[in-house]
């Protein structure tokens, strides 16, 4: 039987790229997409404006739904982690929070939150830059880094600068690898650029440069696919994409 979910969201750039995705397999299933109250397409059937068979109307407030939900997906905005994040804890639902820009109060929530129910923190669900933590791991504990530095690039219209896949490898650098460093972020604003992550990596006399570079949003589509079906099955707690991928 297909995982039924909920994208709140579901009309900013990840959301859609998403539930277009979801056309593209028989596991997953769209049943509820939400957005903001200020949303042009509130009241339409989704499938009026995306690429989806779902015929649900687009809603803002949690307390419409009346649909059996499985996973929750958020991809909207720090404004909203106190409904979704509510939400799935009245219900036991689990959740995917791949918004970004949080607090470190509304973080330190979510420790309690797990107690009920499953929460994956994905603020990047590719699995390239995944892959890009997992490379970082030998350094641990190395006393010849003398620097490290992160440049990322976004579009003009992200509107969390660092962006929270910086933040996030700042803090993984920091807390697990234990360098004699702290590790500065820089941020750049382009057109058009999907995702661009650089971490430099200063020695005595030569430098290593490790760069993930987003072409298509259908990576994080890809990824969101992989970790819906995961957390669907797993028990309460905190989690992270290392824990689906490796």
């Amino acid at each position: 039987m297909a995982i039924s979910l909920l994208i709140s969201g579901i009309s900013g750039k990840l959301g859609k790229v998403i539930a277009e995705e979801l056309e593209n397999t028989e596991k997953i299933s769209l049943a509820v997409g939400q957005a903001s109250p200020t949303n042009n397409n509130l009241g339409k059937p989704l499938n009026s404006f995306l690429s989806t068979n779902c015929e649900a109307n687009l809603i803002t407030d949690f307390n419409d739904i009346n649909d059996s939900i499985d996973v929750a997906i958020d991809v909207s905005s720090i404004d909203n982690f106190k409904n979704i994040t509510e939400f799935c804890k009245k219900n036991n639902l689990p959740l995917i929070l791949a918004s970004t820009g949080h607090s470190e109060d509304q973080l330190a929530l979510l420790e309690n939150y797990c107690i009920d129910f499953p929460i994956l923190i994905a603020p990047n669900l590719s699995l390239g830059i995944n892959l890009l933590k997992k490379s970082l791991l030998p350094l641990k504990g190395s006393k010849s880094i003398n620097k490290i530095e992160i440049t990322e690039t976004h579009h003009k219209e992200k509107k969390d600068a660092p962006s929270g896949t910086a933040k996030d490898l700042a803090k993984f650098i920091d807390k697990f690898l234990d360098l004699n460093t702290k590790t500065k972020i820089n941020f750049i604003r382009d057109e058009s650029s999907v995702g661009i992550h650089e971490i430099k990596i200063s020695l005595d006399d030569d430098e290593l440069i490790l760069t993930h570079n987003a072409y298509d949003r259908k990576i994080f589509a890809n990824g969101a696919i992989k970790a819906i079906q995961w957390i669907s099955s797993q028990k309460p707690g905190l989690y992270s994409m290392q824990d689906i991928l490796f």
